[in-house]
């Protein structure tokens, strides 16, 4: 029989036609706004439009946009696609305005970029959404045979993942010896390991999934031996992994794979470049339009409540364990404890003033100095003083791992309801796994999720930790 069966996947041009067809919707919308109608010089427009349309397609091939994973996870391509966004603006921009001598109207240009971006991101939501509908009906599926299952989490990845409809996955089979997976898939079960080869000679599939331990390595070179010559995909789980916390990534060194332990976003150099702009952009925003009027304000209340410097300055751990000195308006009176001793609920240091700057988060605005200083950024781990850093390394696995990146004014664990006192051990722990976690899978969306949650937080909810 034979093995191969070429699927020719159309849904990258499909996406491709509706990206220019957008960018030409985009040009007549900002065209009926801004000339009534008419371009002043059509054929300048028009080139205008293939230019940024060719650049679109460009950058989106470039990274690698069109090539939609089969698991989809809506929020990491809409932070990919905001990502690719920035830099087309960035692009189409400079080139019109600093390197082009033509004259184009800004306005006619600001409007079709701000409806293409909108409607880019709403595209991309709905081929995923489309996408997930039409592989929940039975189409697109890819044929899996899964050969193995001897850990946790290779069950984990079949039941969340190859069962789950919305993948598009069909398991055509699954071989083990271990009796209780057998009980656990039997409507996927098709029989012992031996009778692998059997079953692949007789029928086609498009992937094999090992899960085998290195005690069966003959089995293992045999599956990928025949998958390679009959044109099939193999993906292995490894023996270890389910004693792997995290992510982790394989680099290649003089051919030898070498696994690193825990995969980082934020290693990335384009990555931390866009965190970077975005942090100075918004905290020069946030300094302009509200910390210059609000600061005056809180200078005065604070002095006419209590004596003592407006600002509280106290040295905490950043980004790789280094101290710095983090910025906030003092809330409490005046004491010698302020450096060892954390806040407790109805602490008798917490000015009256101070209590509703702490309760709405007001006195973390200096902060934004800090990250404008390159101290920390807007989203991240909050930084502790360095006495608790002391204390809590020796107590909490893997503490120090949130200090590969650098603090934040405000961050997921925040979010997520882990902040403030540390009555145990237990609190700081599950901070110190929300803060890994972000770290892990860091996103620009992700930043934009925290800092609308943590504008909720302070202007609608009350957090009963916030004291």
């Amino acid at each position: 029989m034979k093995r191969y069966r070429y699927k020719k996947s159309f849904l990258p041009f499909l996406i491709a036609l509706g990206d220019i067809i957008l960018c030409f919707l985009s040009f007549l919308l900002a065209r009926f706004i801004v000339f009534e109608g008419s371009f002043p010089d059509a054929n300048l427009y028009e080139m205008l439009f293939w230019g940024v349309s060719v650049t679109w397609l460009l950058l989106c091939l470039r990274f690698d946009f069109y090539n939609f994973p089969r698991i989809l996870f809506i929020h990491k391509i809409v932070s990919k696609n905001i990502y690719i966004i920035f830099f087309y603006i960035f692009i189409v921009a400079g080139s019109l305005f600093i390197v082009s001598t033509a004259e184009f109207s800004k306005a006619f240009l600001g409007i079709a970029l701000l409806f293409f971006s909108f409607s880019q991101i709403l595209w991309r939501v709905f081929v995923i959404v489309f996408l997930r509908f039409y592989r929940k009906k039975g189409h697109n599926l890819r044929k899996v045979l899964i050969v193995g299952v001897n850990n946790e989490n290779m069950s984990n990845l079949i039941e969340k993942v190859y069962l789950n409809p919305e993948y598009g996955y069909k398991i055509s089979g699954l071989f083990t010896d271990v009796d209780d997976f057998c009980m656990n898939f039997s409507q996927c079960f098709k029989g012992k390991l031996s009778e692998v080869f059997s079953f692949l000679n007789k029928n086609t599939v498009d992937e094999i999934v090992i899960s085998l331990s290195n005690r069966k390595s003959e089995l293992i070179n045999n599956l990928l031996k025949f998958s390679d010559n009959n044109l099939i995909r193999v993906s292995i789980v490894p023996e270890f992994s389910e004693h792997l916390s995290h992510s982790f990534s394989i680099d290649y060194i003089q051919n030898v794979p070498i696994m690193k332990i825990r995969k980082e976003p934020l290693e990335v150099l384009s990555n931390r470049v866009f965190k970077r702009f975005f942090d100075i952009m918004f905290s020069l925003a946030t300094i302009v339009f509200i910390f210059s009027w609000l600061f005056p304000i809180i200078v005065i209340i604070i002095k006419i409540t209590s004596r003592g410097p407006v600002f509280f300055v106290q040295e905490r751990t950043g980004k790789k364990g280094l101290p710095f000195r983090c910025y906030k308006f003092r809330s409490m009176y005046v004491n010698k404890n302020s450096d060892t001793l954390q806040v407790t609920k109805g602490d008798v240091r917490i000015t009256p003033f101070g209590a509703f700057m702490r309760r709405t988060s007001i006195d973390e605005f200096p902060q934004f100095f800090n990250v404008l200083f390159n101290h920390m950024s807007l989203i991240g781990p909050r930084p502790h003083m360095l006495k608790h850093t002391e204390e809590y390394r020796g107590l909490v696995d893997k503490f120090m791992v949130r200090h590969f990146a650098k603090p934040g004014v405000t961050g997921w664990a925040q979010v997520n309801g882990f902040r403030g006192e540390i009555k145990e051990v237990t609190d700081m722990v599950n901070r110190a796994k929300a803060d890994i976690w972000y770290i892990e899978n860091w996103s620009f969306l992700l930043d934009l999720k925290i800092i609308f949650y943590t504008t909720r937080l302070m202007l609608f909810a009350k957090d009963k930790n916030a004291y």
